[in-house]
């Protein structure tokens, strides 16, 4: 007997060539070829750093929105893990790296507004589950190829720190988390068109977000 494929396994399947096309993205390539330019490496840092203020209220649109305490719980967990956690990495990043932070009046190329934007539309528009599926894709995502690139030698240090962060325990739970929660809605309740789309969606911001890095 075929084991049924779960929610978030049929999301991934029905877009597996722009999900394939993410893991073998230039940024990832490099990255694992231990070959990312050092301005392309800023570029990123900077875009990412700007996001994570945008995460933290697309988590709090989730948590505002979520079924239960226990969804709340572990969301308020990852609230403060991106402000405890994530920012103290980027301040320490950009000190040792003598990168300078963008300031909050710094154009950002149209790719990185658009992945803000769009990500965050998405959670303040949508349902939690929408929130929870844009979220999944983007985390899911960078836990498979930073646990490819963690298994390669990397030898710039702040590089290093950042595949080891997304492919450690605590950051592959959480990614579990995600789908967890997309793979318990019923099958009669689960809207795989609508899912589909902000799947579909958040992967072609990504795919976008990452570019942006070489302009």
């Amino acid at each position: 007997m075929m084991e049924h494929p779960t929610h978030s396994a049929r999301l991934r399947a029905h877009n597996l060539a722009h999900w394939d096309a993410m893991q073998a993205h230039r940024f990832v390539a490099d990255i694992q070829a231990d070959a990312l330019p050092d301005a392309v490496f800023a570029n990123y840092l900077r875009y990412e750093h700007r996001f994570v203020e945008t995460a933290v209220t697309i988590f709090g649109h989730a948590l505002v929105k979520a079924p239960d305490f226990a969804s709340k719980r572990w969301l308020a967990g990852v609230l403060h893990a991106l402000a405890t956690e994530q920012i103290p990495y980027f301040e320490a990043m950009f000190a040792r790296l003598g990168i300078t932070a963008l300031p909050p009046e710094a154009v950002l190329p149209e790719p990185v507004r658009a992945f803000d934007r769009g990500m965050l539309e998405i959670a303040a528009n949508g349902s939690y589950h929408d929130a929870i599926v844009a979220m999944m894709c983007a985390e899911w995502m960078y836990s498979e190829w930073c646990g490819a690139a963690a298994r390669k030698t990397i030898s710039h240090p702040g590089i290093r720190a950042w595949v080891d962060l997304h492919a450690d325990e605590a950051f592959t739970r959480q990614a579990l988390w995600l789908r967890e929660q997309i793979d318990s809605i019923p099958d009669e309740h689960f809207d795989f068109a609508g899912a589909n789309a902000v799947f579909a969606k958040a992967l072609a911001l990504e795919i976008d977000f990452h570019s942006a890095a070489y302009q």
